[in-house]
């Protein structure tokens, strides 16, 4: 794995992290390590390029939000909060780096990873009350393995679709 890759890693955990334990007041730092990875990103212009898939993840996760599958405690609005629509950048950055390895694999196996790690990161921001839900703790688990198993093969192959569009 190039070092960058490492990095990108490190960033994306970093800022997953800031998510879950400040939310809203984390955004400057989330902000600040956003500007630092896009600044020394070997590809800003792919970087640039991949952020539909942001866009597929904020309307999903918007969708999950309505379906009250994850309710936001202390939001204002019925809109997704913004550290969560940066961490969906952050995540979208990844497919260029250090997710960069599932285009080698076939949809089965990354639908396999989307319903594992997927509906983990989700779980565990549950347990951290970073959000609720109106379900029980297994139709949660179910629900987010679906969604993952299907977001990801998805978002994998659109990745895919754009950069071969920018070659």
């Amino acid at each position: 794995m190039r070092l960058f890759s490492l990095i990108n890693l490190a960033v994306f955990q970093l800022i997953w992290f800031l998510s879950a334990t400040y939310q809203d007041s984390g955004i400057p730092i989330i902000l600040a390590l956003m500007c630092i990875h896009f600044l020394f990103s070997p590809s800003r212009k792919a970087d640039i390029e991949v952020l539909p898939i942001a866009l597929i993840g904020i309307t999903v996760d918007q969708l999950l939000m309505i379906l009250q599958v994850i309710q936001i405690p202390h939001s204002l609005t019925p809109i997704l909060p913004l550290w969560l629509m940066l961490l969906w950048c952050v995540l979208a950055w990844c497919f260029n780096h250090s997710l960069q390895w599932l285009s080698q694999l076939s949809p089965y196996k990354i639908s396999g990873l989307g319903a594992i790690f997927g509906t983990l990161s989700y779980y565990a921001a549950l347990q951290l009350n970073v959000f609720t839900s109106a379900y029980s703790p297994v139709y949660f688990v179910l629900i987010m393995a679906t969604v993952w198993a299907l977001l990801l093969p998805f978002l994998t192959r659109l990745h895919a679709l754009i950069t071969r569009s920018e070659k």
